[in-house]
Order: structure tokens, then C-alpha cells, then sequence
């Protein structure tokens, strides 16, 4: 059996529908799927419905932007109980957090290109479907850009970024709400020759998982094993995953791509 448990929709920042995710694991033959968008759970009330209608399994997820050791982490939340208030808070306030960035940008942008206007972009409505965050499609929609991708580049430029809360205060309001909190795709973050050290050192966060396999060429043949003996050592759940954001974000990324039978991995508390 073939699971993808990191997938994006329009809800977030991917280009799929929620039922174009649908259509789409049913095609590539997976047999159980999370939707984890980005600090919103919207997508499911479609995704339960159209899960059911063509017989796949679904697990309820969210992806939670994080902080720890002074940098910006992610956090896949799974088996979440979506009508949980202090996770919803949670959500609505990382929400906040990275509307507040977006206008930031914009604020510190129209200073060096008289075209963009903050006041314009609080009523900026980006198209459906086309991915990213509201500010890089107003970027790249005013022409300031080369793509919607490459609009990312301003936020490091202008030195604007997205500060959320602890790693802790997460763990512990995703195990409240009756979830797994797994850190994603640590291959992203660390290489190789620090990762066991790194994962040692955020275990006692509450991490009951990690995203061992992921499509990203940092997460090697050497690190997916370094994760996965280190989950096995402190007895982690293991998940795959593609971050799939549709026609959005680098090609590697995709629905299924992992290839990775779910008896390599463990979802305890998860399925």
C-alpha cells in the first residue's frame, strides 16, 4: 500500500482543488492520503466527501509553522480533531503572523517601486489555483517579477520574515487536540553529519515523528536512513511524504512520487 501524507490544495499554497487531489491519488494508485496546507484545515470539508465517494483513506493533517533554535521549522499535525479551539487558535494566529508579512513587504517594497501600493494590495484577491502566498502573486502580477516563484526572493531582500511561536507550545496544543506532531522533511533543515545531533537535541520538544522520506534532493539515501534508524531508536512514528503543491514550487515535488510501501513505515497514532 502506497500513502502520500504532505499534500497541498488552493486551500494553501498549492494549485490543486481538493478534489483534483482526489482524482489524482486514486490515479497514481495511493491508497491513503493527508492534506497538511499551511496553518488552515479548510480543504476538509470537501476532501471527506470526495475521499469517501472514491473509496481512499484520509487522514486529517495540517502543516504548523514553527520556531526553534532561531530558525522558521515545520510541523505536520496528523489525526487532529479539526473542530479543536486552542488549535484553531493556533492556525488563526500563524494566519496573522504571515498576513502581517505579506503587507510588511509590500510596505517596504512601493518605497523602490512606485507601481506596487499597499493600499492597493489590502484588496488584492490573487487567482485561484495558481499557488504561493497573496503577496508574490501581487508581485509577479504587477510585473515587478519574473515568475510567482521568484517573488520569493524580496522577503530575504527586505529582510521580512514570518515569526511563530515555539516548537513546544505546538506539541503540546497538536497532542491536545488528540494529534501526532511530526517534524517535516528534516533533511530540509540539517545535513547529514549534523542531523543526529540536531534530532537529539530538538527530541524533548515533543516531536512524536519524523518525515523520513521526502522528495528533496537534501534528503538523501544517507539522511532518509538517518532518520529512519534514529525514529526506530526512540520508537517515532515514520511518514512519507511528497509536498505536493500541484503546478507550483520546484518539479520534484509530487503527489506519490515517494514510491514508498506504508510496511517501511510507522503510523502509530496516526491510522
Amino acid at each position: 500500500m502506497y500513502v502520500d501524507m504532505h499534500i497541498h490544495t488552493t486551500f494553501s499554497d498549492g494549485t490543486h482543488s481538493p478534489e483534483e487531489v482526489v482524482k489524482i491519488a486514486k490515479d497514481k494508485g495511493l491508497s491513503l492520503i493527508s492534506v497538511c496546507d499551511h496553518d488552515n484545515i479548510r480543504a476538509y470539508e470537501r476532501l471527506k466527501p470526495a475521499c469517501e465517494s472514491q473509496g481512499l483513506e484520509l487522514v486529517t493533517g495540517v502543516e504548523i509553522g514553527v520556531e526553534w533554535g532561531g530558525r522558521y521549522l515545520h510541523l505536520l499535525a496528523y489525526n487532529i480533531d479539526l473542530d479543536n479551539q486552542a488549535l484553531l487558535e493556533l492556525m488563526n494566529s500563524n494566519q496573522a503572523e504571515s498576513a502581517w508579512a505579506d503587507r510588511e513587504l509590500i510596505r517596504k517594497m512601493e518605497q523602490d517601486f512606485p507601481n506596487l501600493s499597499l493600499d492597493e494590495f489590502t484588496s488584492y484577491e490573487m487567482p485561484v489555483g495558481r499557488g504561493g502566498w497573496s503577496s508574490v502573486n501581487y508581485i509577479f502580477d504587477k510585473g515587478v517579477s519574473n515568475s510567482v516563484f521568484d517573488s520569493y526572493k524580496f522577503y530575504q531582500k527586505y529582510d521580512v520574515s514570518v515569526i511563530f511561536g515555539s516548537i513546544v507550545k505546538a506539541c503540546d496544543v497538536i497532542k491536545g487536540a488528540g494529534g501526532v506532531p511530526v517534524l517535516a522533511h528534516p533533511g530540509e533543515y540539517w545535513q547529514e553529519d549534523e542531523l543526529e545531533e540536531k534530532l537529539t537535541n530538538i527530541l524533548p520538544t515533543g516531536i512524536l515523528g519524523l518525515e523520513c522520506y521526502h522528495p528533496s534532493p537534501n534528503h538523501t539515501d544517507a539522511v532518509i536512513a538517518k532518520c529512519v534508524d534514529f525514529c526506530k531508536a526512540h520508537d517515532l512514528c515514520i511518514t512519507c511524504g511528497g509536498d505536493c503543491h500541484g503546478d507550483f514550487a520546484q518539479s520534484y515535488r509530487g503527489m506519490g512520487v515517494m514510491k514508498i510501501d506504508s510496511s517501511l513505515l510507522n503510523l502509530k497514532g496516526i491510522v
